[in-house]
């Protein structure tokens, strides 16, 4: 297979089919681009995301993204259950839905900017991102046990990890949607924004990541990861890590303690 498709490095294209991509700075912007779906995903739409965040964890010169779905109806309805019922082929890659919910080595900042529905897959993706931006009017809800399914791109791993176990049963097993104020109220959102201005709202919350060490970010990140599986907040605090070396022989720390002597803004390297 190699040779018959050589791999190749990952990168962002001109241009894709269902997703719409914006670079600006040091920001990416992913827009699902499937309203008349409600921005639902099918397998080539999954390759695209795939894709794209693969060239956005390889780029040292972007440091945050944000996902979003095209217009304010809807962020993702989920897993595109008209082409499910097809009969086509269905499959998504080995990163998860969207290309995030099984990915490992998250370790530059995703924001998800929800505007109207997250649903099923859809409020999965939003899970998966280490940020997330609701409009007013969203409606958050795992919704496949209403078709005969289940949120096995995360969900039920996910939610009872995020929100209290009881609540979490509840939304999982009766499908009920979640609004704006109570997402917020209990952790799955970090911020409201007006109707149709998650964006907006995701975009001075990624402006408020920039201005910050790259490096620092990406290491916090890492070490987040590395230790969210020890269960003794002392082991988990003095267990051997890269994050530190990498940290203290890093450019970005010598430039913060310099500006911050000389007192003048810092000028990043991400190295």
């Amino acid at each position: 297979m190699n040779e018959l498709h050589p791999p190749q490095a990952p990168r962002l294209r001109d241009d894709y089919e269902h997703v719409l991509v914006h670079r600006d700075g040091h920001r990416l912007e992913i827009t699902i681009n499937r309203p008349q779906a409600r921005n639902a995903l099918f397998p080539p739409a999954h390759e695209e995301l795939d894709e794209i965040f693969d060239a956005y964890f390889a780029d040292p010169n972007l440091w945050v993204a944000i996902i979003t779905g095209a217009g304010d109806q809807s962020f993702s309805a989920g897993n595109d259950l008209i082409y499910s019922a097809s009969g086509k082929p269905n499959y998504i890659p080995t990163t998860g839905f969207a290309g995030l919910t099984s990915r490992r080595g998250m370790n530059k900042p995703v924001i998800a900017a929800v505007n109207g529905f997250a649903m099923g897959g859809g409020l999965e993706t939003a899970l998966a991102c280490h940020l997330v931006v609701v409009d007013e009017n969203a409606q958050l809800a795992l919704s496949e046990v209403k078709v005969g399914l289940f949120a096995g791109a995360g969900g039920v791993v996910r939610l009872p990890r995020m929100i209290p176990p009881k609540l979490a049963n509840e939304l999982i097993f009766t499908g009920r949607r979640m609004g704006a104020q109570e997402a917020l109220g209990h952790g799955l959102a970090n911020r409201i924004a007006p109707a149709g201005k998650a964006l907006q709202i995701a975009r001075k919350l990624a402006d408020e990541i920039i201005v910050n060490s790259p490096t620092s970010v990406r290491l916090s990140l890492e070490m987040m990861e590395q230790t969210q599986g020890i269960a003794d907040v002392i082991d988990a605090v003095t267990a051997r890590t890269t994050a530190v070396d990498d940290l203290m022989t890093s450019e970005d720390m010598i430039e913060g303690l310099t500006a911050f002597a000389q007192k003048r803004p810092p000028h990043w390297h991400n190295r």
